[in-house]
């Protein structure tokens, strides 16, 4: 197996996101990785329209839910993870981030908790794997 050093785990708080952080938690411990849990708040769409306290605060609260489970269940697992948020289109914030923090490795779980129904793949896992010229492990 490749040796990695930072990967990368989109969480939105769904079985399948956990399922990613399982196999990545896998690999981190083979390779001696370090995780990133990574979660995309949703911004509004419309321009213009104010983004609300009660806004920010709901976005904060599944922040946390989807974070702080998978953070445990890593910690646990003797993994080490770190996380960071970022806002916006959740595919694109992850491509954009991967490349930035130069991670080695992308583990996504497919068809999460996006709205966009695809046959095969999460809307989001599929934007990804087309978008990024880091490896991506999409785990079903």
């Amino acid at each position: 197996m490749a040796k990695f050093k930072k990967i990368l785990v989109p969480l939105d708080g769904s079985a399948n996101a956990n399922r990613g952080l399982d196999r990545a938690i896998e690999i981190a411990k083979e390779s001696g990785a370090e995780i990133t849990g990574f979660y995309v708040f949703h911004l509004p769409l419309v321009a213009g329209l104010k983004y609300t306290k009660k806004m920010h605060d709901e976005a904060q609260e599944k922040a946390v839910k989807a974070i702080g489970p998978a953070m445990r269940r890593a910690q646990k697992a003797g993994a080490v993870f770190k996380y960071k948020t970022g806002g916006g289109h959740t595919g694109s914030e992850i491509v954009k981030h991967a490349e930035k923090g130069k991670y080695d490795m992308i583990v996504i779980g497919a068809r999460g908790m996006g709205g966009a129904k695809e046959a095969f793949l999460g809307s989001t896992s599929n934007y990804v794997m087309h978008k990024t010229k880091i490896p991506v492990l999409v785990v079903k």
